[in-house]
């Protein structure tokens, strides 16, 4: 797995995004650095390719709505 991190856009295995590698926080399965995915508030495991949290239930959350099931999905 290739992860560049360049002007706050990170780029993994070509899937471009905005966001940030966590150095202090790991994935609960398998340690590796998780990241922090800015359009969708939440962190993820690119390694496991999982949210670390559930989407939540406020009706009105402009976030969890539109997360899709993975974090790095294709096309």
């Amino acid at each position: 797995m290739e992860i560049l991190e360049i002007d706050g856009k990170l780029i993994i295995d070509g899937f471009e995004f905005y966001g940030q590698i966590e150095q202090n926080k790991f994935c609960s399965q398998c340690k590796s650095n998780l990241v922090y995915y800015d359009d969708f508030d939440t962190y993820f495991c690119p390694n496991c390719n999982s949210w670390t949290e559930s989407k939540c239930s406020d009706p009105h959350c402009k976030y969890c709505p539109n997360r899709p099931e993975q974090p790095l999905f294709t096309k």
